[in-house]
């Protein structure tokens, strides 16, 4: 789908970048054309996702729809979203569906484009139960200026609740996501779930905002307001609460009110999205100039040895000392490899041995929950429900867990960065792995002992009565005592009564002890996959790390041997060679100008940061002055 095309600013990085490339490969350094050649995706790839969560029936597709004033997201009191919906910018309204290929097939399924109009019966759970159809997600493209600048809105499932597996799927691909918007509405506080949820997310994604909805509806949503302040404070989550009113905002659309538009919140949402994807473009920004300073660093190493021993070549002897000090210092970073690698080593060995604990703790937790909850009840009667309890409660878990791994492989590529006097040490960090909870779907669940009937209580209950009949009237009457038969009959019932109820105590007995050993098996399966997994991919982000800052290293060496060698031929060369001088000369006159564009930007970066900071303060002094004059928070 279409958006608009990049700002000034990203285009002129990109030639700088261009530029630069080209610089690199004309010097035979492909290591670092390569590597540029990486970092122009952070430009290209102007994708600025930002998802949408929270309980279901919150208000997340209304927010949505409000936000951009379209129904794109299906709303109604019985539909609930069961697919996460992708809004994107396109120059006309368009809708796609993408799918799952059947299980065991190994395809990578496939995407056809379907009806803006039919899309309530792709993403609801009455459209598609149980999402039988395989549906992976929908998207939908519209134009809005919201939009234009590469912002994707993902709508999650509200169905199954937070920890639903669906649910906890779709989030742990936050790591990927610039910001994410949790809605919670004004009817009442936070839920300790919704609080747990909160600190979860804020280690997946550190932008993250409260969005309180509803407020048209609930008078006193300022009280609520602060109740879920000082809930998250003292969880300790540091996020902002903006509250809306999606009805307010949508009628101000209509009526093009913009004091009622005010009133809705939505400015201050709107205001926030527009720093997000002002943030993500200046990080972007940021990363490209170090990477471009950089490379023109080491490019400038053989340019500026070789010109200055042609140029002076009783300066040559002075200039082969300095580089050879310098490739000394490239050669030092070397050997000090072990330290830094040992450092990464011993982090990432702490990193497994806590996470495979944590979800072992964990696990265990849940699996004496459950047998608790076998013990009270009757499995054959509430299975279905219990099972996806179950799954529900292993797939959060799942995610803390993996929420822990993230921030844990953060503060180790920090501590490995510390190593290192670059300046890369500051974008060089674990690459995002997505969290292994959609493994729970395959999970398999032996529940055979559920469809066993209660077979054998009615023959024991006769058995049991039949005794008791004989007890009461034969063996009397053998012993010359008479009993009425209907005294011997009621002694035999009451006797199969008691004989019946105990065989269906033995039989729920039997029942729940087939039931936790299933919940066992599945617990064991859990630990065994999931654990799996999260080693696969501690080992994945230890080799990225590790490659990434050998790669560093080995191009620093080259750059000061062969800044080095130029020197080194050039005070051999008896004479100047004019043209090569003109080269040269020509060279740095391209450093000199690439060095400049570069300073335009880090200039236009200074800039933007400035304003950032100017317009939260102000967004601040208007929050401020809008608390006093509606200390209440009524509407």
């Amino acid at each position: 789908m279409a958006q608009q095309a990049p700002s000034a600013a990203v285009n002129h990085a990109l030639e700088t970048l261009d530029m630069t490339v080209k610089g690199a490969k004309a010097y035979g350094r492909e290591d670092i054309a390569e590597r540029l050649t990486r970092a122009r995706r952070l430009l290209t790839d102007s994708t600025i996702t930002v998802h949408v969560v929270g309980e279901f029936k919150q208000g997340k597709s209304s927010l949505i729809n409000a936000l951009l004033t379209a129904p794109i997201c299906p709303v109604d009191d019985d539909i609930a979203t069961s697919v996460p919906t992708e809004v994107r910018y396109n120059n006309e309204v368009a809708a796609s569906a993408s799918f799952d290929a059947a299980p065991g097939s190994g395809g990578p399924g496939w995407t056809e484009p379907i009806s803006p109009s039919e899309i309530a019966s792709y993403v609801s759970e009455a459209g598609n139960p149980g999402n039988t159809r395989r549906l992976r997600s929908v998207t939908v493209g519209i134009d809005r200026p919201l939009l234009s600048s590469g912002l994707v809105l993902i709508d999650t499932p509200g169905v199954g609740g937070l920890g639903s597996v669906h649910n906890a799927t779709t989030i742990g691909s936050l790591p990927q996501s610039h910001a994410v918007l949790f809605v919670s509405d004004a009817s009442q506080e936070l839920t300790y779930a919704e609080v747990r949820f909160l600190r979860t997310v804020q280690d997946l994604c550190p932008n993250i905002v409260m969005i309180q909805t509803k407020t048209d509806l609930y008078p006193h949503w300022g009280r609520i307001r602060d109740l879920n302040a000082n809930h998250l404070r003292r969880a300790g989550v540091a996020i902002e609460i903006i509250p809306v009113s999606s009805e307010i905002r949508q009628v101000a659309a209509r009526s093009s009110d913009q004091a009622l538009n005010n009133e809705s919140g939505f400015p201050v949402l709107v205001n926030h999205l527009h720093q997000t994807i002002a943030n993500a473009e200046r990080v972007a920004l940021d990363s490209t100039v170090t990477h471009i300073t950089r490379a023109l660093q080491q490019l400038d190493i053989a340019i500026a040895a070789e010109r200055d021993a042609l140029v002076a070549p009783q300066n040559a002897a002075r200039i082969v000392a300095t580089l050879e000090r310098t490739k000394a210092r490239a050669d030092a970073l070397r050997e000090r490899s072990s330290k830094w690698q040992l450092v990464l080593q011993d982090g990432f060995a702490d990193i497994n041995s806590d996470i495979e604990f944590d979800l072992r703790q964990r696990s265990r937790t849940v699996l004496h929950e459950a047998e608790a909850a076998i013990d009270d009840g009757d499995p054959a009667k509430n299975w279905t429900e219990f099972e996806e309890w179950l799954r529900q409660r292993l797939a959060g878990e799942a995610l803390e867990n993996y929420a822990m791994f993230v921030r844990r492989a953060k503060e180790v590529a920090f501590q490995v960065g510390q190593h290192f006097e670059l300046a890369e040490s500051q974008i060089i960090t674990a690459r995002d792995v997505s969290a292994p909870i959609d493994k729970l779907r395959d999970f398999s669940v032996d529940s055979a002992f559920v469809e066993k009937k209660a077979k054998g209580a009615g023959l024991a209950a006769m058995q049991k009565g039949y005794g008791g009949v004989l007890m009461f009237t034969m063996l009397p009457a053998m012993l010359g005592l008479a009993v009425p038969l209907p005294i011997g009959l009621a002694a035999g019932a009451l006797m199969g009564g008691f004989g019946f109820k105990e065989q269906r105590k033995q039989q729920l007995e039997r029942r729940r002890g087939e039931a936790k050993n299933t919940v066992r098996r599945f617990v064991d399966e859990f630990n065994i996959q999931i654990g799996k997994d999260s080693r696969d991919a501690i080992r994945h982000v230890q080799r990225e790390l590790r490659n990434a800052w050998s790669e560093r290293i080995t191009e620093l060496q080259r750059s000061a041997a062969d800044g080095l060698a130029a020197a080194q031929q050039a005070a051999q060369t008896s004479e100047s060679d004019a043209s090569t001088r003109e080269r040269l000369d020509n060279d740095q006159k391209s450093m000199v100008m690439l060095r400049a564009r570069v300073t335009d930007l880090q200039a236009h970066l200074e800039r933007a940061q400035a304003a950032i900071e100017k317009a939260q303060a102000e967004q601040r002094a208007r929050e401020l002055s809008a608390a006093a004059a509606n200390p209440q928070g009524v509407a």
